[in-house]
């Protein structure tokens, strides 16, 4: 019945109850609020209900819930349903059901007012609709329109009209199902149709009106996609994501284009009209004023500004670009024979790059922060002005570009873990659900199929135990079984280390027994063990046993599983294997038996392996191959140590019954019969069942299907005795952990020999590689043959990287064969997968590997999505900008353009890599403005948004897999590498240990008793007492309890495993026996058992000794040593020389030892003196500085050179010094154990030794030269004695050994590409160039010798692919995005070798490099970031407050915001001054209406500046000027109000003293502007005062909470950031250093000119400021490492004039920029990114979860309007308008009493409220943890500043219950009254409710207490014993519930005479009161 109830199709009759239902809610609601007018509170109160939600199972668009899939009747399919969601019951709704178990939801009101639902048309349209076809076809078709449009002719005219036709039927057919847009779940309802809509009304627009371009809107389609993805549930956490990121990055956004306008303001002011500055030639020009004609004569003036605004007389240093010169001090200069004019017409790059007014300054400030090509803009603005403006650079940088752009990365990360953990949490609901249904299905299943043939085999057995004898039946059994009971015994250790322990005695009990046969254990079951499923199956597994009891699910599951054992004894067990999916899983019931039954006696070594993990049916063969060693004749696996011959088990399992159970029945018991018929009858009726579905259950089939039944057949090589013998030999060999160290070898080997290929290759060299091809080739076929023979093929490729290993063999004799064939190189590049065989044995890359597979379905999804958003821009800007760039660039095309799909492709690939200026710029000449939005749409979309999910992605998996760290993963692959490497330091190990044990031997001439000295040591490390080196050399430690006299043996020996490779997996595997001299005697009975125990698997519950394995590792450990302790060095002498050698304690006490110990005393003292350190620290400085100052013109400056070396040697003296203090103040050992003084050492001895070299006369050798640079790090000793610094390094030098495996996983990634970019690229990027360097076009050179023909140069281009590290050095640049353009230039055009290249001939070459790109640099170069980010992670987890550790979730956000709360109390209002003027102005000024006024003006102020611009009339800027002025009178204005209406409070407030500063500012700049003129102060500094008004748009903030949480956590994150820009200022500074004494000198070419170079320090510094974010270093590298047409050697004349060297040196420029670029650019600003994120998410978690200092600041700021004298109470009856005025989330808005009451606040005396109970109250309501708070003590988190006392006298919740009480009683009286006839009226309300508040504090204090009220039963009464009670007749009011008892007393002066009449004992009232009402 029940789907006829659930599932009702849609009739007339269901409409007519849905309009009763909406009635009678209407009817429901008018009543409701009729009550609520009248004021029924208590009625109210109890029908507060939480408003329906729609169930989200159900909803549209959604798969029906799998619950309800079995329940639907197939018959109902596209019909219309009533809709089965309780949420619109009360709505005009039904349902449909499509073919593939959708859900759509339409509205049931007439569609365009004529179709009603049970219209027969919009039936039809319906079915159509909601056939899965329908959606199939509009998708094929928007895809096919897509192909079309992405054509750049199109092939037919007419398609355009068959496409619109199929929108329009398609948008007819929604519309006639579902109306056109009045009521919900209609056509426009829905998002997705308001775009179709849009488009096919263009389609017709179009077709009468020509609008241009606007039909690529149609491309908008292509997003439909995204809507059917919701079926792939990968895909629709990505589309999720980025919805929710684009919806949350609002306030970004906001903030975003604020900073960038202020900086935008900021930029408009300092440089407008600066960079017009151009350098002209006066060489040409003449003046001649002679009038010809009628003419008037020029004067030389105009004649002048004519010539010079000519742009042929202007400077172009490279023929394209004008240089931008600058007359400021430092700025460029122009070359010879030119002069410097500014205001000239033209602006850089086509005139875009300017700052001349607000639009482009927007433009350009947006450029920087997305860093794009942004080095161009820094250098032409540094040369216009100088290079102190690099500072507005760096701002800009620092907060718009590092702190937005990874805001923005943050927001797309946080989102992008909200939306997985919802879908998780979604497929884990559903996952559930499946299992569910899954095993109803098993226990139907197991119960009606087995069971006849069971039962007949269960009679037949049981008849047969009746006649014979059990024991004689017993050895018949062993008879036939004989072979399969062999009891297995082998200490031959597995590859893991586990012993083969299966005996007779001991039946594994992994596999289930006979369900048939009670089990004689001694524990009975657990009675409440599982869910016990109501089913027939009672009694039958213990049928006999009168303590059975239902069995529970798993039971039966052991059943099932025994069914398909037995089952298996018709099959082969390899078979079994195969249908259970491998020998690695055992049954179901292994892990149930061990539940119900003791544990099995498993050897103690044993891991608890394989085989208590229950069956997982979903995934896939394992991976795990089988060890053939032991595969015997009978088919019988081993696998990993844990033998199971299943078919022995079970059998000798079915035939034990008799031995088990001697008192066994000898005939069939009738019960047995009653049950038995039954459940056959119970089967019998879910056989008839129509929903039951069998086919889910993987037991079903008997026979195996044809294909295992041929794989078994052919693939198993079983066959005869020798050739298993063989197999077993070659496996011995092929599986050895040797021969797997010797592959990787070859591997490595391999891939140095591909990579020693190169263009220029001499013929042997060629020889020797194909040779060694060869040579690796067989060696990798012959692993691969023989691995295959020893596993035979079953196991072989069960394992993924044999089949790896195959298939590379397989290509590698493919390419061989096919060697000949050109354009098959490819091949070749397949062998280089080999590389990440490494995976492996090396963890990291194993790691990674895993992070990137795992990442691979979502990457996927990720890149159809990028996908989708490439094609849709590409595609739109074909079809926008194809005729403009046709029009404007006919011949000279830009290579980047929109002219057809593969450019389009590639201009928007380019953006998503962050590269779109350029582009842009190409664009807007050729089509205008509308260039500019389409852009940065793409930019924002595309990169900021999808490119961020990639990072999002990663960042995520990060975190998972180091969790789960992959121990598991460990367990299932031996590692075989670190074994063989383990055997040779075990080799190492046990040598060591024997000789250190024999000396100790020798050395003791008799072995002392237990304790002391005797306990062996190793490596110098004293073991553990009584611990035992094993002949490994892994020590082992016995810890037996003191109360033990004898020494039990253990039953399982607990190993504490190092995890690292290098130690041994198992300690006692394969042992020698151990000798019994080597070891003190008393441990021999120790030892002996533990040898004993190796063998045995006695079990013992008492254990009381554990083995735990002691590091014997002796490594010297670093540690970093704050001296700070003790008041007194060390002792002059170890601990060692003092006890071996008694003359040093003599020494000690000489005259001359004490002597020197006064004088270690006087230097520990120096030392630990605070000002030691200053000294030191301001030493370094200054030696830091002398540094910097050796600059190139200090050649000039002999004076300065010589104070230099002076001051250099004088540092070097006081270093020295300080070392040897230090050495004398701690001694070597603990100055060496320190790695700072070790820095310290180090850069010391450097300086000594130059000194030496001085002395010497040597200092004019390269390499002592070399040696001086190394001074350069100097500044680093300046970290240790800098704790904020010391953190960030600490920190760093903590991620270097994964920051390091991340750069090795790089580079390996990277050598694949690169090794493919050398085969296709090695010598095709020669070219032939003429005298000017022009590349010649193919029709005049076709090749090389032509090219020397013809006298032109043959010459390659800088960065190439002729080699491997070449090819390194192009795909860094293409990473990076920097000179990537040039390299990827190269190789579209490369031909061949020795031939010219021929433009974009090669263009598919594209594809290498936007592979390379997505894998090398999206993923790779974000691993640094992933891994980074992680590291912090881990570094915060350790440092973790041990208090917060123990605390629930819910108490630490109420620990913090009690934190928070503590640091906060009202303070004082101000007070409102007695003057009456004054008075005025005070409220004038404090209102909330002046603030926003002002802020309004603030705004039309940032307006009027945003108008200004360059070259305006003057009339413009005379209207400006007066507007200025009157902003400042306002400003003025303001400023002089508050300071009269605030008096000296005014500077209470930070934001008012940044007002008076500025509006003092204004005056003076206005006043002095003409003053200012005269003097050297530029006005342009006082322009950019005026900008700081605009700060004041800042106070904006506090309203707006999103951009709050934001610059909140930019606050929160700025001490750690201060930080790291310290740190990235350090390592600039040493750079910059070096920098200088290599490349000082060298010529100004490429990247480096006059400006920016490495001459002088702060030009080095402004220079590697702009290459920290990678901007530039191409042309930087250029420049440094120029080699060609400069002079070699330093001349020095005889006049004393020298000409210095100016090449560059190639292979120092590139290991310097390189470890520059990698030590910022990688890991500094990443930790940047780190701080932010981490930053980010703690304070939305805050802002989500917890309160912000904010929230308590705004509270007490509301405070100050109910209480100004800060008296910290208000009066009770102002509480409820108090918590109506506040701000969320703290606020309860009106009606607010009954919540009120709930929070239960305590009241004073006087009626008035405490401002902290109340901030309390709110708190917990607002996180929700009204109980918990309980268990911290408030106090314990800071008590108050100043300790308050006051008196509580009741709370909120008890005044409720008396106002109640006492309501109830006046009832009671009237009802009273009204039975004994006329009374007198009862006291008046108030007064009884004030008498009662007297009496409760009187008679209740004690029990009112401020916080426990609430759990009080509030009984006030004198003697309740001797008053007898008068119940109230009050069950009208009681719910159920708890109830509180209320008595109360009516006092003696309210007695009158009525009330006399009552006998005393009956004036008390009691009633019971519902404490759910009350409340």
């Amino acid at each position: 019945m029940e789907e006829e109830e659930f599932f009702r199709l849609f009739t007339p009759q269901s409409l007519v109850h849905i309009e009763d239902r909406i009635a009678e809610e209407k009817a429901f609601k008018k009543a409701e609020k009729q009550a609520h007018e009248e004021g029924e509170e208590e009625e109210l109160a109890a029908h507060e209900e939480e408003e329906p939600k729609p169930n989200p199972k159900y909803e549209a668009g959604k798969k029906l819930p799998l619950s309800l899939k079995d329940l639907f009747p197939v018959e109902y399919t596209s019909k219309p349903l009533e809709d089965f969601d309780e949420f619109y019951e009360t709505q005009k709704t039904f349902v449909v059901v499509g073919k593939d178990m959708t859900i759509y939801r339409f509205s049931a009101t007439n569609a365009l007012y004529l179709l009603s639902p049970f219209n027969p048309i919009r039936r039809g349209a319906l079915y159509v609709l909601v056939h899965p076809l329908f959606s199939a076809l509009i998708i094929i078709t928007i895809i096919v329109n897509c192909a079309f449009m992405a054509m750049t002719e199109q092939p037919f005219t007419w398609i355009e009209y068959v496409f619109t036709g199929v929108y329009t039927m398609e948008a007819l057919i929604k519309i006639s199902a579902r109306g056109f847009i009045i009521n919900t779940f209609t056509y426009l309802r829905d998002p997705w149709n308001w775009l179709d809509f849009a488009v096919i009304s263009l389609a017709y627009v179009t077709m009468g009106v020509d609008l241009g371009n606007l039909s690529a809107l149609r491309t908008f389609r292509v997003l439909r996609a995204l809507k059917t993805v919701a079926v792939i549930p990968g895909l629709k956490t990505i589309v999720g994501a980025l919805l929710e990121a684009v919806r949350r990055l609002r306030d970004v956004m906001i903030l975003t284009v604020f900073m960038l306008s202020i900086f935008a303001l900021v930029g408009m002011q300092l440089y407008m009209g600066t960079l017009r500055q151009k350098c002209v030639t006066f060489a040409n020009f003449t003046y001649d004023n002679s009038t010809e004609g009628n003419e008037t004569a020029w004067s030389y003036d105009d004649a002048w500004i004519e010539y010079a605004m000519n742009p042929a007389h202007w400077y172009t240093p490279d023929g394209t670009e004008y240089l931008i010169c600058g007359n400021a001090s430092g700025a460029g200069h122009c070359p010879p024979n030119y002069v410097c004019i500014n205001n000239t017409h033209t602006n850089p790059n086509f005139n875009f790059t300017h700052f001349d007014n607000f639009g482009t300054a927007l433009l350009c400030t947006f450029r920087l922060m997305t860093q794009d090509f942004w080095e161009n803009l820094y250098q032409i603005t540094l040369r216009a002005e100088g290079p102190y403006h690099c500072a507005y650079f760096i701002i800009v940088i620092l907060l718009g570009s590092f702190y937005l752009v990874n805001l923005i990365l943050a927001i797309v990360a946080m989102s992008y873990d909200e939306t997985q953990k919802q879908d998780q949490a979604d497929a884990d609901e559903e996952e559930e659900e499946r299992k569910k249904a899954m095993q109803i299905h098993a226990i139907q299943q197991t119960i009606h199929d087995g069971l006849r043939e069971d039962y007949q085999e269960y009679l037949e057995e049981k008849l047969s135990q009746a006649k014979s004898h059990s024991e004689t039946s017993l050895s018949d059994h062993e008879g036939e079984d004989n072979a399969d009971k062999i009891s297995v015994r082998s200490n031959k250790p597995e590859e893991n280390g586990q012993f083969l322990s299966v005996s007779k005695k001991q039946p594994s009990l992994s596999l289930p027994g006979s369900p048939f046969v009670r089990r004689n254990t001694k524990k009975k079951y657990n009675a409440n063990h599982g869910d016990h499923q109501p089913l027939m199956l009672d009694n039958l597994p213990y049928i006999d046993d009168p303590n059975a009891v239902t069995p529970c699910s798993d039971d039966l599951n052991m059943n099932l599983t025994y069914k398909q054992f037995l089952a298996s004894r018709r099959n082969s067990y390899a078979s079994l294997l195969k249908r259970t999916g491998s020998s690695r899983r055992s049954s179901f019931a292994s892990r149930d038996s061990r539940r119900s039954l003791p544990r099995s006696p498993r050897s103690p070594l044993e891991k608890p392996g394989k085989l208590d993990t229950p069956w997982d049916w979903k995934k896939p063969k394992d991976s795990s191959h089988l060890h053939p060693l032991d595969a015997g004749e009978h088919g019988k696996h081993v696998e990993n140590g844990s033998l199971h011959d299943s078919r022995m088990d079970i059998e000798k399992k079915s035939h034990d019954g008799d031995m088990c159970h001697p008192h066994a029945g000898k005939h069939v018991d009738p019960r047995d019969m009653m049950v038995i018929k039954n459940l056959l009858a119970h089967a019998e009726g879910h056989r008839n069942s129509k929903h039951s579905i069998i086919s889910e259950f993987p037991f079903e089939e008997e026979e195996l299907p044809l294909k295992d039944r041929l794989y078994n057949r052919f693939c198993s090589w079983h066959c005869c005795r020798c050739y298993v013998k063989f197999q077993e030999f070659i496996a011995m060999i092929i599986l050895d952990a040797f021969v797997d160290l010797f592959i990787t070898i070859c591997i490595l080997a391999n891939t140095a020999f591909m990579a020693a290929d190169q263009h220029p290759k001499s013929p042997e060299l060629a020889e020797i590689l194909i040779y060694g091809n060869y040579v690796f080739t067989g060696i990798f076929a012959s692993e691969a043959f023989l691995k295959l023979i020893a596993l035979s093929p079953p196991n072989y490729f069960r394992d993924g990287w044999n089949i790896f290993d195959f298939f590379i063999v397989v290509l590698s004799f493919l390419e061989m064969a096919l060697d000949g064939v050109s354009g098959l190189s490819v091949l070749r590049s397949f062998r280089l997968l080999r590389v990440f065989k490494l995976a492996r044995s090396w963890q990291t890359l194993n790691m990674l590997i895993r992070i990137v597979a795992g990442t691979m379905g979502a990457l996927g999804n990720l890149i159809f999505v990028l996908a989708i958003v490439v094609f849709i821009f590409a595609v739109m800007g074909q079809q926008l900008f194809r005729d403009g760039y046709l029009s404007e660039y006919a011949d000279n095309m830009p290579r980047w353009n929109f002219t057809d799909f593969l450019h389009s492709f590639m201009i928007i690939f380019r953006v998503l890599c962050g590269e779109w200026i350029e582009s842009m710029w190409a664009c807007t000449n050729a089509n205008g403005p509308v260039c500019v939005p389409f852009f940065l749409l793409t930019y924002v979309i595309g990169n900021l948004v999808v490119l961020n999910l990639f990072l999002a992605l990663l960042l995520n998996s990060f975190g998972a897999e180091s969790l789960s760290g992959g121990e598991n993963e460990e367990d299932k692959e031996p590692n075989k590498l670190s074994e063989a490497i383990g055997r040779f330091t075990r080799l190492g190990r046990w040598i060591k240990v024997k000789v250190i044990v024999c000396l100790k031997v020798k050395m003791k001439s008799k072995p002392k008793p237990n304790g002391g000295d005797a306990s062996p040591r190793l490596n110098g490390k004293d073991l553990p007492d009584g611990g035992q080196p094993f002949s490994n050399g892994t020590v082992i430690e016995l810890q037996a309890k003191p109360e033990d006299t004898e020494i039990t043996l253990p039953g399982e020996l607990v190993l504490v495993e190092n995890h690292s490779p290098e130690k041994s997996t198992g300690i006692l595997e394969n042992e020698k026996k151990m000798d019994d001299e080597t070891r003190p005697n008393s441990r021999g009975s120790q030892r002996e058992s533990l040898s004993s125990n190796s063998r045995n698997s006695m079990s013992d519950d008492d254990t009381k000794l554990s083995l735990t394995k002691v590091d014997a590792e002796g490594e010297p450990e670093i540690n970093e040593v704050k001296v700070t302790y003790a008041n007194y060095p060390d002792d002059c002498f170890c601990k060692i020389c003092r006890r071996k050698c008694p003359c040093c304690i003599r020494f000690e006490n000489t005259k001359l030892g004490k002597r020197f110990w006064k004088i270690r005393c006087l230097a520990y003292a120096l030392v630990e003196h605070k000002y030691f350190e200053t000294f030191i620290i301001t030493m370094i400085l200054a030696s830091s500085v002398a540094l910097a100052i050796e600059d190139v013109y200090l050649s000039e400056r002999p004076i300065l050179a010589m104070i230099l070396e002076i001051t250099d040697r004088f540092f070097t003296a006081i270093f020295i010094l300080e070392m040897l203090i230090k050495w004398t103040a701690f001694g070597f050992k603990k100055y060496f154990t320190d790695a700072w003084c070790w820095l310290d050492f180090v850069i010391v001895g450097i300086s000594i030794m130059m000194l030496v070299f001085e002395l010497l006369g040597l200092q004019k050798m390269t390499a002592i030269k070399a040696m001086r640079t190394l001074r350069a790090l100097r500044p680093l000793r300046a970290v240790s004695r800098w704790e904020g610094m010391r953190v960030v390094v600490n920190a760093l030098i903590k991620a270097i050994p994964s920051i390091a495996n991340v750069m090795m996983v790089c580079l390996i990634f990277w050598l694949i590409f690169g090794i493919v970019g050398v085969q296709f690229f090695a010598g095709k990027f020669y070219k032939c160039e003429d005298e000017d360097g022009v590349k010649l076009p193919v029709n005049i050179t076709a090749n090389k010798t032509e090219c020397l023909a013809k006298n032109y140069t043959w010459v390659n281009s800088k960065v190439n692919f002729d080699n491997v590290m070449m090819a390194y050095l192009a795909l860094f640049q293409v990473a990076t995005y920097k000179g990537w353009i040039e390299v990827m230039t190269d190789a579209i055009d490369s031909t061949d070798i020795d031939v010219q290249p021929d433009p974009e001939v090669n263009v598919y070459m594209y594809l290498y490099f936007v592979f390379f790109i997505i894998f090398g640099s999206f993923f790779t170069l974000n691993l640094f970031i992933g891994v980074i980010i992680e590291n912090f992670n881990q570094q915060k987890k350790k440092a973790g407050g041990s208090l917060e550790m123990f605390m629930t979730e819910d108490q630490k956000k109420y620990y913090k915001a009690m934190k928070r709360m503590a640091a906060k109390s009202p303070q004082k209002s101000i007070p409102r001054p007695g003057n009456i003027i004054m008075g005025w102005i005070f409220d004038a000024v404090t209102n909330q209406k002046f603030d926003i006024g002002i802020m309004i003006i603030i705004m039309l102020n940032m307006l009027t500046m945003a108008l200004e611009h360059y070259n305006q009339s003057e009339q413009f800027t005379t209207i400006l000027n007066y507007i200025n002025v009157s902003f400042i009178i306002i400003f003025t204005v303001e400023c002089v109000l508050k300071l009269i209406g605030l008096r000296h409070y005014y500077f209470k407030f930070p934001w008012n003293i940044f007002d008076f500063v500025v509006v003092v500012l204004s005056i003076l700049g206005v006043a002095l502007s003409d003053v200012m003129d005269q003097f050297l102060v530029s006005p342009t500094l006082l322009r950019v005062v005026r900008v700081f008004r605009v700060g004041r748009v800042l106070r904006l903030v506090k309203s707006a909470k999103g951009i709050r949480t934001l610059l909140f956590s930019l606050a929160v994150s700025l001490p750690a950031l201060f930080n790291i820009a310290l740190l990235l200022f350090l390592v600039m500074f040493i750079y910059a250093t070096f920098g200088m004494s290599f490349f000082m000198h060298v010529k100004h070419q490429y990247g480096i000119d006059d400006c920016f170079n490495f001459e002088t320090f702060f030009r080095s510094i402004i220079y590697l400021f702009q290459m920290c974010t990678s901007a530039g270093w191409n042309s930087a590298l250029a420049g440094i490492t120029n080699e060609e047409d400069c002079i070699e050697e330093t001349q020095t004349f005889d006049n004393g004039t020298t000409i210095w060297k100016d090449c560059g040196d190639y292979k120092i420029g590139v290991v310097y920029l390189c470890s520059y670029l990698v030590l910022s650019f990688l890991v500094v600003v990443n930790m940047y990114i780190a701080v932010i994120l981490e930053n980010f998410s703690q304070a939305t978690e805050d802002v989500q979860q917890g309160l912000t200092s904010d929230e308590f600041d705004l509270f007490y700021e509301k405070w100050e309007k109910f209480d100004p004298e800060a008296t910290k109470f208000i009066p009770l009856g102002q509480l409820s308008d108090f918590v109506d005025y506040l701000e969320e989330p703290l606020r309860l808005p009106k009606p607010n009493h009954f919540m009120l009451v709930k929070l239960d606040i305590p009241i004073c005396e006087n009626d008035k409220v405490y401002c902290r109970d109340i901030l309390d109250a709110l708190t917990k309501n607002f996180l929700g943890t009204s109980d918990t708070p309980g268990e911290i003590d408030v106090n314990e988190v800071e008590k108050d500043k100043e300790k308050i006392e006051y008196k509580v006298v009741s709370s909120t919740l008890l005044r409720q219950k008396e106002h109640y009480a006492a309501r109830v009683i006046q009832k009671a009286w009237r009802r009273y009254r009204n039975e004994r006839g006329s009374l007198p009226s009862p006291p008046p309300y108030d007064m009884v409710i004030s008498k009662e508040s007297d009496m409760i504090t009187s008679k209740g204090s004690e029990m009112a207490t401020s916080k426990d009220s609430k759990d009080t039963a509030t009984t006030v009464n004198g003697d309740t014993a001797s008053t007898k009670s008068l119940k109230s007749d009050t069950s009208n009011k009681q719910t159920a519930g708890s109830s509180v008892d209320v008595h109360i007393e009516i006092p003696e002066s309210e007695i009158t005479e009525e009330t006399a009449m009552l006998s005393p004992e009956n004036r008390t009232v009691e009633l019971r009161a519902d404490s759910d009402v009350v409340a």
